[in-house]
């Protein structure tokens, strides 16, 4: 077959057969849950040639898809993690938008090796200081190359941010 030409219904025929038999010697197939023997095989692709799927089997097979018969199904839904992300939030714009207005939208090291978009960082981590991740405090404006990169070094920098953050008011 040559780019651009049509596929024929044998042709597809053909492969799809292909396809089925690849599965059935490697693993299960998925859509019949069974490894498919060559005599099944020739049942399968003989008997469903050219047949659409009927709206009640279609619904048959949704609906053993669905609740607690699906293969993802929790049934305590406590146990699943809460995504937090806090660049969608609304309050944390508005943190970052503010702690950028007081810096005058510059970073506060601001040497001859700033580079990159600013960032609004907090000096005192989100995760381990809930209550402070709204305050305008604890946030410093800081270039990309001069934001700390690791835990390590954000707690090194920390008493350095927070007396650039002092010095401003």
């Amino acid at each position: 077959m040559k780019k651009g030409e049509k596929m024929t219904a044998e042709s597809r025929e053909k492969m799809r057969i292909s396809a089925l038999k690849r599965f059935s010697d490697k693993r299960n197939h998925p859509k019949f849950g069974k490894k498919l023997s060559s005599q099944s095989l020739k049942n399968l692709s003989e008997s469903h040639i050219g047949q659409k799927v009927s709206d009640e089997t279609r619904k048959k097979l949704s609906d053993a898809r669905k609740g607690d018969k699906h293969w993802n199904w929790k049934p305590d839904r406590t146990s699943l993690a809460v995504n937090e992300k806090k660049h969608l939030d609304s309050k944390y714009r508005e943190w970052s938008r503010s702690v950028k207005n007081r810096d005058c939208w510059k970073c506060r090291i601001s040497d001859d090796t700033c580079s990159g978009r600013l960032e609004a960082h907090h000096i005192l981590n989100w995760a381990e200081y809930p209550e402070l991740r709204y305050k305008i405090s604890n946030g410093i404006t800081l270039c990309h190359s001069h934001h700390p990169r690791g835990r390590e070094k954000e707690k090194r920098l920390s008493p350095y941010f927070m007396e650039l953050v002092s010095v401003s008011k």
